[in-house]
């Protein structure tokens, strides 16, 4: 079988009149991208009222010096010569300051003392033939060294079940399904093949028993059989990534891009990829290291 990527369209969930959950209607909205493919509004026999499509948070939360600093805010997109982006966003230490209100999450006040600007970040977003491809941008403009930082960038398939509760993960070269790898967690992550030493020091949620080996590729791919359109495929891969894993509460299929150290007025980029498919597992692991250099 082949492997024949979709074309994809994003778009910045507060410029999209794509319908999308009421869950994400909240103080993160800003953040989220809509993905689509043309033509599969509906994947399968589904009669729920919101059509099919996958939520990107680009990015969901920055970690560094060991802590979790949180959604961010201050996000103005920009569409330009097919691309989406932002710029200048502020970063601050947020976590403790949001909560939950009413079921959907809010950020409560704060004043500049409190919580002072110590960065800024960035992102962008376009499509091609074989996918979208993000870059998360990110600069110390503080007077301290930023220690072990990385960024989580969480896809979320909420709208697309069927594929977010079917992941798989290649160790060496087997393809293993979330729910066979030993000591799984609902929400887990892997260390890359490429960040192993890395891994060991971020404060993601991790496997109940020690990865014996690390990811031999650096993303998740979910795919299921559809009715109408036949095998369908997501992946989502970076090789910027330190872990890779999934949140099958949400579900979601998620990437923490390493930036390592940050030097005061460094400035640091990241890329990762959705690639959305007509193929099956099978297909898309013959090709899959073809596919990650063309990336």
């Amino acid at each position: 079988m082949k492997t024949d990527f979709y074309s994809l369209k994003v778009e910045p969930m507060v410029s999209s009149s794509y319908p999308t959950h009421d869950r994400f209607r909240n103080d993160l909205e800003p953040c989220l991208v809509v993905v689509t493919v043309e033509g599969l509004e509906r994947v399968d026999w589904e009669t729920r009222p919101e059509k099919a499509c996958w939520i990107l948070l680009l990015p969901e939360v920055i970690f560094m010096n060991g802590s979790q600093y949180h959604h961010q805010v201050g996000f103005r997109w920009e569409h330009d010569n097919g691309t989406w982006s932002y710029e200048d966003c502020p970063i601050r230490y947020l976590y403790g300051a949001w909560h939950g209100a009413e079921g959907a999450l809010r950020l409560g006040s704060f004043s500049e003392d409190e919580r002072p600007v110590i960065g800024r970040q960035a992102a962008s977003i376009y499509t091609d033939d074989l996918g979208a491809h993000y870059t998360v941008r990110a600069k110390n403009t503080s007077d301290e060294v930023w220690r072990d930082v990385y960024f989580g960038v969480c896809f979320n398939h909420y709208q697309v079940p069927m594929t977010g509760y079917r992941p798989h993960f290649r160790f060496g070269d087997r393809w293993v399904p979330f729910q066979e790898i030993p000591g799984v967690t609902p929400a887990c992550y892997f260390p890359t093949q490429a960040r192993f030493g890395e891994y060991q020091r971020t404060i993601v949620s991790k496997p109940e028993t020690e990865a014996e080996e690390p990811l031999s590729f650096p993303g998740v791919v979910g795919w299921n059989l559809t009715a109408a359109n036949g095998p369908l495929l997501v992946c989502h891969c970076s090789k910027d990534a330190v872990s890779v894993g999934a949140n099958q509460m949400s579900p979601c299929t998620d990437l923490q891009l390493w930036f390592g150290d940050m030097e005061p007025g460094e400035e640091v980029s990241r890329t990762g990829h959705i690639l959305i498919a007509q193929s099956d597992l099978a297909a898309f692991a013959e090709r899959a290291d073809e596919i990650l250099a063309q990336l």
